[in-house]
C-alpha cells in the first residue's frame, strides 16, 4: 500500500492506495484519485510481489481488478480494522469475486463506480450485482456540450438503480487529454464546437455550474452528496457521515465566497469530529457538541441544521444553488 492525497480531499477522505491503484483496461476509464482520464493505451502497471498492510486502522481506496487479483489485501484491512473504498473498475466483477458475502457487516467496505461524461463514455454500466451492498457514483465533470442535461439523467438512472450516493468533482484534463478528446470526434461535425470548450471557454466556471446543478440533482433526490458510511473501526458512523458533510459544505462555501468563506471553520470542526467514537447527535442533544475542538456558536450552528434545516444552511444553500435573485 502507499499514502495519497487525493486531488480533491474535501470530497475524497481517503489515506492509502492498495497498489498499484488503477491498472488500465481496454477501454477509456477514471482514475478517481487525481480525477484524471486513463486512457486504453496507459502504460503497463506491475502488481507488487507482495502487499503490506498498515497495522493501525486507515481510510483505504481500493479497485476491484486488484483486489481480484490479491484477494489477499482486503482480507487484511478489513481484519485490523479499516474501511475501504472499493472502485468498481470493472462493472463485471461481483461481490463474490472478491470474497464479500451479504450477510457480513459491510459497513466498511463501500462501492464507488466511476463515471466519465460523454465524448470519453457514452454508456452508464449499472453494477447490478451489487445489489445488498452499499454503492454510489463518482461522476467526472467536464462542460462539453450537452453536458448539464447528461448529468442530470445520469443521476436520475442512477438513483433507480439504487445508488446511495453520488459525489461530482471536476474533471481534470491535461492538454493532452484535451488534444486527443478532439481528435476521437474527427468527422462528427461537432469539431468547432468541442474546440471552443475544451481550449476557449471559461472552464472553472463552466465546472462550477455543473458541480451546482449535480448537487441540486443529488438533493431532490434525496441521495447523500458524500461517501457518507466507510467507518474504520473506532469512529461513530455518524461522525464520519456529519464530518463528511462538513468538508462537503467547507468547499461550496470556498466557492460562494471565495477569499473571505469560513470554509476553513467547517474543515477544522471535520478534523477534530471524524475519529470521534461518540455519536455527534446524542451530543447536540445534551447541548454538548462545544466540546468538540473547533465547535464555535456558528459551527455548531450549521451542524445542527445538517439534521433539522434552518439557518445558516439554508442562505448558505440558496447562494451556493444561486437561488438568491441578486447573486
Amino acid at each position: 500500500m502507499k499514502r495519497i492525497e487525493p486531488a480533491f480531499p474535501d470530497l475524497f477522505p481517503v489515506t492509502h492506495v492498495v497498489r498499484p491503484g488503477y491498472l488500465p483496461v481496454s477501454k477509456v476509464s477514471l482514475d478517481p484519485i487525481r480525477m484524471g482520464v486513463v486512457w486504453e493505451d496507459a502504460p503497463r502497471r506491475i502488481l507488487p510481489a507482495e502487499t503490506v498492510v498498515p497495522r493501525q486502522p486507515v481510510r483505504a481506496m481500493a479497485f476491484a481488478r486488484v483486489i481480484q487479483k490479491r484477494p489477499d489485501a482486503l482480507e487484511r484491512l478489513l481484519e485490523r480494522g479499516s474501511s475501504v473504498l472499493l472502485i468498481l473498475d470493472d462493472p463485471a466483477i461481483t461481490p463474490e469475486d472478491l470474497g464479500l458475502d451479504t450477510d457480513d457487516d459491510t459497513s466498511r467496505v463501500v462501492a464507488l463506480m466511476p463515471v466519465l461524461p460523454s465524448p470519453l463514455s457514452a454508456t452508464l454500466h449499472i453494477p447490478k450485482s451489487w445489489d445488498g451492498h452499499p454503492w454510489g457514483a463518482v461522476l467526472g465533470l467536464f462542460p462539453f456540450p450537452g453536458a448539464g442535461t447528461e448529468l442530470e439523467h445520469r443521476i436520475e438512472r442512477l438513483h433507480r438503480a439504487g445508488a446511495e450516493f453520488a459525489v461530482a468533482a471536476p474533471l481534470l484534463l491535461t492538454p493532452k487529454d484535451r488534444h486527443r478528446i478532439l481528435d476521437g470526434i474527427d468527422g462528427s461535425g461537432q469539431e468547432e464546437l468541442f474546440e471552443n470548450c475544451l481550449f476557449h471557454a471559461d472552464v472553472s466556471r463552466g465546472l462550477h455550474a455543473l458541480e451546482r446543478r449535480a448537487g441540486i440533482a443529488i438533493h431532490d433526490l434525496g441521495m447523500d452528496p458524500v461517501i457518507p458510511n466507510a467507518v474504520p473501526a473506532g469512529p461513530h458512523p455518524n461522525a464520519v457521515k456529519i464530518a463528511a458533510l462538513l468538508r462537503l459544505w467547507a468547499r461550496r462555501l470556498d466557492q460562494s465566497y471565495e477569499e473571505s468563506s469560513w470554509g476553513w471553520r467547517l474543515r477544522r470542526a471535520a478534523s477534530a469530529l471524524a475519529p470521534l467514537a461518540q455519536d455527534p447527535k446524542v451530543l447536540s442533544e445534551e447541548d454538548n457538541l462545544r466540546v468538540i475542538p473547533g465547535f464555535d456558536p456558528w459551527v455548531e450552528a450549521f451542524t445542527r441544521a445538517l439534521w433539522s434545516g434552518g439557518e445558516p444552511l439554508e442562505s448558505a444553500w440558496r447562494r451556493w444553488a444561486s437561488l438568491d435573485g441578486e447573486h
